[in-house]
């Protein structure tokens, strides 16, 4: 059985109306779908990110105590698009990154350590050698990619 398309009162067709409605409700919807898409990618990186800088704050803490000579390892598993930055020379802070972006930046505080690079910039799994040091007489530990 094949329907027609009845023309309204006023003689005009409802149906390309009512898709044109559909249409402008999907063409708003999208965009705000894909920017709550991309939040929810930025958000779960940032909570990986902050599991494995914690990760590397704890080696650097148990190195820390332990002493000059100590050393230690630990492996990092960083998600694709995300990095951590370690800026060159010595400092507290741990830069966390998505799609080329900063998201955070992480103080070394409890206890407030230094750390000693040559600038590194840590994505995918890698292996860290976290060793002390000194840096001005005051403790410090460095950090360097194996």
């Amino acid at each position: 059985m094949v329907r027609r398309i009845k023309p309204n009162k006023s003689g005009a067709i409802d149906l390309p109306v009512k898709l044109m409605a559909v249409i402008l409700i999907v063409a708003v919807s999208v965009p705000l779908l894909i920017d709550a898409v991309e939040r929810g990618e930025e958000n779960n990186a940032a909570l990986v990110m902050n599991s494995e800088t914690d990760k590397l704050f704890n080696a650097v803490a148990a190195v820390h105590y332990s002493g000059i000579e100590s050393s230690r390892t630990v492996s990092l598993h960083i998600p694709d698009n995300c990095q951590i930055v370690i800026p060159g020379g010595d400092g507290y802070s741990v830069k966390t990154m998505f799609k080329g972006s900063q998201i955070d930046t992480r103080y070394m505080d409890k206890p407030p350590v230094r750390l000693i690079t040559d600038g590194l910039v840590i994505s995918g799994s890698c292996l860290l050698l976290i060793t002390g040091d000194t840096v001005n007489g005051q403790s410090a530990v460095r950090v360097s990619i194996i």
